[in-house]
């Protein structure tokens, strides 16, 4: 999504990319989706082995000397990332290019599910506002990232599944493993 927001808000615009820029993605699927606004073999374009912040830094440190960054985000961004460019010191900026705002999701959630997944701290966030007593009562708790995990953890949810992890690099790979182990039991 912030992919979507970032380019077409170059777009509107009328900024140019420069042909010399490079992307450092969380995973290689990111780096994928890449292609949908750039023409990828003329660009660089780097990521981590695994999804994991920690590989992705390892990526930005080969280059880190002769860069500045972009760190386009929300309001409520990733401050792992930050803190390691600003402990590298590394030329950064962080644009925010928009504000979460948490939906009404109470006829939605009216129902009970077995399993519900959060890709961002924001959707967390969403459930407790909406849901403010909250009982977990068996329903599984699947989330996606670092921030997200924390945040699950945070408002007193037990996490079931993750994702991205070295086995599980995505939410689905993550939920088929998951249901996989059940099978086995």
């Amino acid at each position: 999504m912030l992919l979507i927001i970032f380019f077409r808000i170059c777009d509107e615009m009328k900024t140019n990319i420069s042909q010399d820029t490079k992307y450092f993605c969380i995973t290689e699927a990111v780096a994928l989706y890449l292609q949908k606004f750039i023409l990828y073999r003329k660009r660089k374009v780097f990521y981590g082995a695994d999804g994991t912040n920690k590989n992705l830094f390892d990526v930005i440190n080969k280059h880190k000397d002769n860069e500045k960054f972009l760190y386009p985000c929300s309001e409520s961004f990733d401050s792992e990332i930050t803190n390691w460019l600003k402990s590298h010191s590394c030329e950064y900026a962080t644009p925010l290019l928009y504000k979460i705002i948490s939906n009404d999701v109470k006829s939605v959630i009216a129902n009970n599910y077995d399993v519900i997944c959060f890709f961002t701290p924001g959707g967390v966030k969403s459930l407790i506002e909406n849901f403010p007593e909250f009982k977990q009562n068996g329903t599984k708790i699947g989330a996606f990232g670092v921030n997200t995990f924390k945040a699950a953890e945070e408002a007193g949810l037990t996490l079931d599944i993750k994702a991205p992890q070295p086995q599980a690099p995505s939410m689905i790979s993550a939920l088929e493993l998951y249901l996989s182990s059940l099978k086995k039991k």
